[in-house]
């Protein structure tokens, strides 16, 4: 099941940042379409797992501080700037 979520979060736009945490920057519907989505996923399946769906705005994850492996933040809030010289 695990690797069917993963699939549709990635064709949903979510950007994989650790095994089971996802980043995207979408419109409120989309999230909507996933949480729908995913709730139905989870009832067919007897387990004890949760699933979150955060929301976060485009501030906090520019001020957000990595440590360890660089995580495109610039990707996920769909801001990348190019320089030319």
């Amino acid at each position: 099941m695990r690797r069917i979520v993963v699939r549709y979060l990635q064709k949903k736009g979510c950007i994989r940042v650790q095994k089971s945490i996802f980043l995207a920057d979408q419109p409120v519907a989309i999230f909507e379409q996933i949480k729908s989505d995913l709730a139905e996923v989870q009832a067919c399946y007897d387990n004890h797992d949760s699933i979150l769906i955060v929301p976060i705005s485009t501030d906090y994850l520019r001020s957000m501080k990595i440590i360890g492996q660089d995580i495109a933040l610039d990707v996920i809030i769909k801001s990348k700037n190019t320089l030319f010289f």
